[in-house]
């Protein structure tokens, strides 16, 4: 079984795809694909001749950034943060599989969730689970000094 899943891994990592097969498999037009790639959401392979060659993952991906953007609404930069969180979640999941660890259950499938800050019930000998911290990129905004920059240049264009 595990043998199956890298041998579609390793397909599935393979790039094959040039970029106008790539956007018509995403419906999307292949400016799209290289607006993207120059905002960090994908990063096909290139060939020896530079030719951008997208996998069957990085299409996956791209459908994925297309769901977010177009059927839910979210900007680029709120793509980069879901992506980023999944990504971070699946390893945490494999992580879980690699070492049998069983995830901790929040909720009894019976109860209803607790409210914030209500009493939470007796623990059973077992220490509490440590909080996990994920990081997240976020886009810099551009900095002040460049901006008073530019408005020192205009002004000085105007008086001379």
């Amino acid at each position: 079984m595990a043998l199956e899943r890298d041998a579609h891994r390793a397909v599935s990592d393979e790039p094959t795809f040039v970029i106008s097969v790539a956007a018509r498999l995403v419906e999307m037009h292949p400016q799209t694909l290289r607006y993207y790639e120059r905002a960090g959401l994908v990063k096909p392979k290139r060939s020896r001749g530079h030719i951008r060659l997208y996998s069957q993952r990085d299409i996956e991906r791209l459908r994925k950034i297309a769901r977010l953007v177009d059927d839910l609404g979210v900007n680029l930069a709120g793509v980069e943060v879901i992506l980023n969180l999944t990504e971070k979640l699946e390893m945490m999941q494999s992580l879980l599989e690699q070492y049998n660890i069983q995830a901790p259950e929040l909720f009894d499938s019976d109860a209803e969730p607790a409210a914030p800050g209500a009493a939470e019930p007796p623990s059973d000998g077992q220490p509490e689970p440590r909080p996990i911290r994920i990081r997240v990129r976020r886009p810099r905004a551009q900095s002040n000094s460049t901006t008073q920059e530019t408005s020192k240049s205009k002004r000085s264009n105007r008086n001379g």
